[in-house]
């Protein structure tokens, strides 16, 4: 269940590992660059008006066609630039690829001689850089077109290594991060199995806690945790297993002297006609008394059993209408009781102990529920569920949470004179069987129990039980069936757990 939750931190962590390294290595290349860029544009445009303004002060006064041909010429030569004159409406050039229509439009107006002007343009796919000025002696204009291709090519390429650099650098991020939140995150992992360890009932599972940081503190406070959870759980096991001692051993004692006492209230209640009237009143709640202590000694003993595991849980499949017929037919509730069961319905269960549940929840039913009471069985989920519905004042919240507990009555009118087991007793029942019961409130008013047991598969024959089959309340065993065809039974020993 925890073992998913540290990839993904995992991942998460290495993710921001490498964001952050790919923020400020991409930040800190693209500033690189920049600057680079900056420094490198602006040099180049400082050597080209050094190198322009020397030629504007080279340039003669006076120039006569055959000598601005021939300073063309020698621009040319010191290589690097291209050179465009103008001189009134004559424009000579140092390349048949340039002439006045590449002027930029920035420079047809130039600023006082000896000044000088400077334009970026690219004339056909070629970068130049135009820088030009009016010759202080004379009336022509120069315009000096260098080359910045090279330039272009030399930022490209220092781009494209800190491109490189910074792929690089975020793919070693990455695999730095895995390195380190997988050596980070291991404690976390460990301490995650470790828990789940716990969860499963190993009590003794320890973390180890070599570290003097943070984790090591951390494991040894997880196992001091470990250690007083093993002994809590150890205390509250023993306290259970001598409190179910304590209550087989008790109702063990008292079956003796009660017998006696079931004999003698059984001989007085048959001489009641003959007591006198001032002692008949307290004859019978003496042998009230004495019979409802009986229920409860039983009780007391057939829970001993459940906790114990002794008996046998023969499971077998049941007609789910029928079974609930012959269960309301023995036990006197077939003419209070609606049932709405559909046919078809089949259970797998054990007959007396599905007898004891459906019993104790009808008699609960009848005994807080105002008359009323509905029996409605249905499929669900590969289970069949039956509902007992009463028309009571229902149960509050808490009663919900507790009203399997062992004696636990709920306040109101839905206390009586019970022992407090009967619901407990039905629950411990119901999960022998591999079902469950559930507690709740009718719409419209009323609670609600609901007992659910594991559906037959539908190729299994199915056993239509007599009210024979299902006599007895406490449980003790399987009657055998008389009268049927051999059937296939589910003889399983079910653990009995606890929720």
């Amino acid at each position: 269940m925890s073992g998913p939750v540290v990839p993904r931190f995992r991942t998460r962590l290495s993710a921001a590992f490498v964001l952050v390294a790919g923020v400020t290595s991409g930040l800190l290349a693209l500033g690189s660059f920049l600057t680079i860029k900056e420094y490198r544009f602006r040099t180049f445009s400082g050597h080209a008006e050094d190198v322009a303004r020397l030629g504007l002060l080279s340039a003669p006064s006076d120039l006569s066609p055959a000598d601005l041909d021939s300073l063309l010429d020698e621009f040319r030569a010191r290589a690097g630039f291209e050179t465009v004159a103008r001189v009134g409406d004559l424009v000579y050039s140092s390349s048949p690829d340039l002439g006045a229509s590449d002027i930029p439009a920035a420079l047809q107006s130039l600023p006082e001689p000896g000044e000088l002007a400077q334009a970026r343009v690219t004339v056909r796919d070629t970068p130049y850089l135009v820088v030009g000025g009016a010759s202080v002696r004379g009336t022509s204009e120069l315009f000096f077109f260098f080359h910045r291709s090279h330039l272009v090519d030399s930022l490209r390429q220092f781009g494209n290594v800190l491109a490189i650099g910074w792929l690089a650098s975020v793919a070693f991020a990455a695999l730095v991060g895995q390195v380190v939140a997988r050596r980070t995150l291991r404690p976390v992992a460990r301490a995650a199995e470790a828990a789940q360890s716990l969860a499963d009932g190993l009590l003794e599972t320890r973390l180890p806690a070599p570290a003097d940081d943070e984790f090591g503190a951390w494991a040894q406070s997880f196992n001091r945790m470990a250690s007083a959870l093993e002994d809590k759980i150890q205390a509250l096991s023993a306290a259970a297993v001598r409190e179910r001692r304590f209550t087989a051993d008790v109702a063990h004692e008292l079956r003796t002297p009660l017998t006696g006492m079931s004999s003698a209230a059984s001989l007085l209640g048959e001489e009641l006609d003959s007591l006198p009237e001032r002692g008949r009143r307290p004859a019978e709640l003496l042998i009230d008394d004495v019979r409802r202590l009986e229920g409860l000694v039983l009780e007391l003993l057939e829970l001993a059993r459940l906790d114990a595991g002794h008996d046998d849980v023969q499971c077998e499949p049941l007609s789910l209408s029928e079974a609930v017929q012959a269960v309301l037919r023995t036990w006197g509730g077939e003419g209070r009781v609606q049932a709405t069961i559909p046919d078809g319905l089949v259970v797998v269960a054990d007959r007396a102990r599905f007898k004891r549940v459906v019993s104790n929840l009808v008699a609960n039913a009848l005994d807080h529920g105002g008359g009323e009471v509905k029996v409605v069985g249905r499929a669900e989920n590969g289970t069949v569920a039956l509902d007992v519905l009463d028309r009571g004042p229902g149960l509050s919240e808490a009663d919900i949470d507790r009203v399997f507990q062992r004696f636990y009555k709920a306040d109101g009118a839905r206390t009586g004179g019970g022992s407090g087991l009967g619901l407990a007793i039905a629950l411990e029942q119901a999960r022998a069987q591999g079902g469950d019961i559930e507690a709740g409130n009718r719409d419209g008013g009323g609670a609600r129990f609901t007992l659910r047991l594991p559906a037959a598969p539908p190729e299994v024959p199915v056993l239509a039980p007599e009210p024979a089959d299902l006599a007895g309340r406490d449980g003790d065993g399987v009657p055998e069936a008389t009268g049927q065809s051999v059937t296939t039974r589910y003889q399983t020993r079910r653990a009995r757990s606890r929720r």
